[in-house]
C-alpha cells in the first residue's frame, strides 16, 4: 500500500492513499449507492437491492443516529439500541 504526502493550502499534511476506505479501495456497486442515497434521504430499504447495499444502509443509518444522538445529549454514543429516526 502505497501512501504520499501532499502540503495542503493550509499548510498541513495530508496522508494520501490508494485505498478509499479499510476495504480496499474499490467503488461502490450501483444498489450500494443507491443504498446509501436512500440511507441519507430517510428512504427506506428496497429489499431488491443486495446484501451488500443492505450493510452500506445500515451503517450510514446507525452512524447518523449516533450522532443525532450525541447531538441530543451532548456526548458520544457507542451504539444505540434501535434509533428513532426509523
Amino acid at each position: 500500500m502505497s501512501q504520499e504526502l501532499r502540503q495542503s493550502a493550509a499548510g498541513d499534511h495530508i496522508a494520501t492513499s490508494n485505498e478509499r476506505s479499510g476495504h480496499g479501495g474499490r467503488d461502490l456497486t450501483y444498489d450500494q449507492k443507491k443504498a446509501a442515497e436512500a440511507a441519507f434521504r430517510g428512504e427506506p430499504f428496497n429489499p431488491a437491492w443486495s446484501v451488500a447495499a443492505a450493510t452500506v444502509y445500515e451503517g450510514i443509518v446507525s452512524a447518523m443516529c449516533r450522532m443525532q444522538v450525541a447531538a441530543l445529549t451532548g456526548s458520544t454514543v457507542e451504539a444505540p439500541e434501535e434509533c428513532l429516526t426509523r
